[in-house]
């Protein structure tokens, strides 16, 4: 078969007796001509749109708070800069809890919510949560393309049901993260280098450059799989001398790398808020340790479950089409060098292998086109079995998403922030060990707490080679401060040295929820 084919097994062998005419303009196996089959995507984008926006207004807390209400506060302090009908202290709180929020990633997302909070008249956190889910449902349509191309119509719709109906995806493609926006601006990339690689027009590079490099601008990860698709179609089917002496590469290159080296150079040498986030990332020793790649296997089973990922990673040797093959080479090459210099975070956050969703889904439409193929001549085999696969995948993971969002109410949660908040006081210095690094302390309850580490941190500090004396450590975030609230009170429990500690202290307040320590009155004899 020629390699020049960009349907490998969208066409199936004709079979004696068969009209092959009819054969190559037949639209796909399940749908017998255009207009069917586009009803049929649009009911799959409809039904992949609404379990989204199903619970639509709830908090932000079903998907790592933690890293949503870090969003929230610096989306809220850059709204609340340009209001002037609220008291000057909350203005000035809210753009204080901004500034001190890190920002390893340019504020894309966080800045386009502020924005839309001024047109709409204030904050509504449903806002981020639905541009995610847009872009999200955005990266569906490139995975469609692109599986497409890569085997066919078919195929394509299986990598798009699995892609929207993947449970995890489902509820993490709903986050205030970068992370939605940079895996569908990969799909576009993927999308725009297949179209270089077979038309490599100035006008078809600048595109692949261009997406690339906002992909990379608004997560820098996302270099892994962008530089992996070139890599992959370029070694496949061009010399190397030809590589490096081809201007639309290097042009392509460039305008990929521009956007977040001059966002790096900003951040690390000339206003310098990049420099502490450099630390606490590579940790080679744990190459080393079995333990991280069973952590690691965990992790990724839990998102697209290790069945999907081996079957999907397999069906590459089907691709027949040598910058095909190449390009998923390159992409798979890209997911395990990320994990290998992300090798903590990768085998510990599983929001961290959220780009391998679509890559497993292209696998898997691969597959699936490979196995419909094979089934020419069976007419109604073909039609139930991907019949089969896209219905019962479709309504069955729809209905988990639509369980799993139902079972999780967090109104009480805003209230009770707000109330402690208001127990609190604003004019009052804390220290919490607090849910979420205290981000809803200080997002809804308005009281700026520093934050006491959990045990997690200090065991990361301590893999960091950082030692933490923690009497020092207490001695100097407590100082000058009036309370000691505990939250996480399983948290306390596993820190045994913490509660000593504080058991010196009168204890002024003590809830189900809550405990709150006086700073300012030791008990006696434990100076």
């Amino acid at each position: 078969m020629s390699t020049q084919n960009n349907e490998v097994y969208a066409i199936p062998k004709p079979q004696p007796g068969v009209n092959v005419q009819a054969v190559k303009t037949r639209y796909s196996f399940l749908a017998p001509n255009r207009c069917v089959f586009t009803i049929l995507i649009v009911l799959i984008f409809c039904l992949g749109l609404g379990i989204r926006l199903y619970d639509l207004f709830d908090a932000p807390l079903d998907f790592h708070p933690t890293r949503q209400m870090h969003s929230a506060i610096i989306a809220r302090g850059i709204y609340y800069q340009y209001r002037t009908d609220v008291p000057e202290w909350q203005r000035e709180f809210a753009i204080s809890q901004w500034k001190s929020e890190p920002h390893p990633e340019p504020q894309f997302l966080e800045t386009l919510t502020a924005f839309t909070y001024r047109l709409m008249g204030g904050e509504r956190l449903w806002i981020p949560r639905l541009y995610s889910i847009l872009f999200w449902m955005a990266g569906g349509a490139a995975l469609f393309m692109i599986v497409k191309e890569l085997a066919g119509r078919d195929g394509a719709l299986v990598s798009l049901v699995f892609y929207l109906f993947l449970p995890y995806s489902a509820i993490a493609s709903r986050s205030f993260q970068p992370d939605p926006l940079m895996v569908s601006l990969l799909l576009f990339t993927i999308w725009a280098v297949l179209r270089w690689q077979k038309n490599p027009t100035w006008r078809n590079t600048l595109l692949a450059g261009l997406l690339g490099g906002m992909a990379i601008y608004i997560k820098a990860v996302a270099a892994f799989w962008v530089a992996g698709a070139w890599i992959g179609v370029l070694i496949a089917g061009y010399p190397w001398a030809s590589i490096l002496k081809n201007r639309k590469v290097w042009v392509a290159a460039i305008l990929s790398l521009l956007p977040f080296t001059l966002y790096f150079i900003k951040g690390m040498y000339i206003e310098g808020f990049l420099q502490s986030e450099m630390g606490l990332r590579f940790f080679p020793q744990l190459w080393k340790d079995p333990v991280f790649y069973l952590q690691w296997i965990s992790e990724l089973s839990s998102v697209v479950s290790l069945e999907w990922f081996l079957v999907a990673l397999v069906c590459v040797l089907l691709i027949q089409n040598k910058h095909h093959r190449g390009l998923m080479m390159g992409l798979w090459a890209g997911y395990f060098l990320y994990g290998m210099i992300f090798a903590y975070h990768i085998s510990t956050h599983d929001y961290y292998q959220l780009p391998l969703v679509p890559i497993v889904a292209i696998g898997l439409g691969i597959g699936a086109q490979h196995l419909f193929n094979h089934l020419d001549g069976r007419r109604f085999l073909q039609v139930a079995l991907v019949g089969a696969v896209i219905l019962s995948f479709t309504v069955l993971k729809a209905w988990d998403v639509r369980v799993a969002l139902k079972r999780k109410d967090y109104s009480n949660e805003i209230a009770f922030w707000q109330t402690l908040g208001e127990r609190l006081g604003q004019d009052v210095s804390v220290v919490g060990l607090l849910q979420d690094s205290g981000a809803r302390l200080s997002y809804w309850g308005w009281v700026d707490a520093a934050d006491w580490m959990t045990s997690g941190d200090f065991s990361l500090r301590e893999l960091g080679g950082q030692s933490v004396d923690m009497q020092k450590y207490f001695d100097k975030i407590t100082e000058g401060r009036d309370y000691f609230v505990v939250t996480y009170l399983s948290e306390l429990e596993s820190q045994p040295k913490l509660a000593e500690m504080l058991s010196r202290y009168t204890l002024l307040e003590q809830t189900d929820d809550y405990l709150i320590y006086d700073l300012r009155n030791p008990l006696p004899g434990s100076e």
